[in-house]
């Protein structure tokens, strides 16, 4: 069975209902029923539908809908791939694995609102608190790269929008010293 990578916890709120869009830089033809893999677990969580596949202009982005989504009990290991990856094939017949039983009422509004906490703070970042001069982002082999941005609102706005070369690397955000006010 095709199988999509999705790192925590996007993957578990897909296999719980919860999201019912992923948002992807690639277009996808594949329709039907795909497993979840939760990323770094080596584990398919699940399984979904994917329904339809649209560009979204204001996002920049593929909206890949999902529907009918399902958790299993107990996760499937697999030996897969190391690596950026994306989909794997993983050799398993989804309905011979046991569902775990849906979520409460009340454990979907706490997760609905947990996953809408995590967009809202990605799509509308939190004001600056100071202007400063500039950022520096600092790589997975410790290089730096100096960001003349006037303030924060500005460098998350230019992280989203590079959002394909910033995704291939861990990022840290270093702010320069400030001079102490008097």
């Amino acid at each position: 069975m095709k199988c999509l990578f999705v790192r925590h916890p996007f993957a578990g709120w897909i296999v719980d209902g919860v999201k019912t869009i992923e948002y992807r830089s690639m277009q996808t033809k594949i329709r039907g029923r795909i497993g979840i893999v939760q990323s770094k677990s080596g584990t398919v969580i699940g399984d979904v539908e994917i329904t339809g596949c649209e560009w979204n202009d204001q996002l920049q982005s593929y909206e890949w809908a999902l529907s009918n989504a399902r958790r299993y009990k107990a996760p499937l290991p697999f030996k897969g791939k190391s690596g950026a990856v994306v989909w794997i094939e993983v050799d398993y017949n989804p309905d011979e694995q046991e569902k775990a039983p849906k979520l409460t009422a009340a454990a979907m509004k706490r997760e609905k609102a947990a996953y809408e906490a995590e967009i809202a703070s990605f799509l509308n970042p939190a004001e600056p608190k100071e202007e400063i001069e500039c950022f520096w982002a600092v790589m997975k082999d410790g290089s730096e790269i100096r960001f003349e941005v006037e303030n924060e609102k500005e460098f998350r706005r230019f992280i989203r929008e590079h959002r394909k070369e910033v995704a291939r690397a861990e990022v840290e955000v270093k702010v320069p010293d400030q001079p102490e006010k008097p």
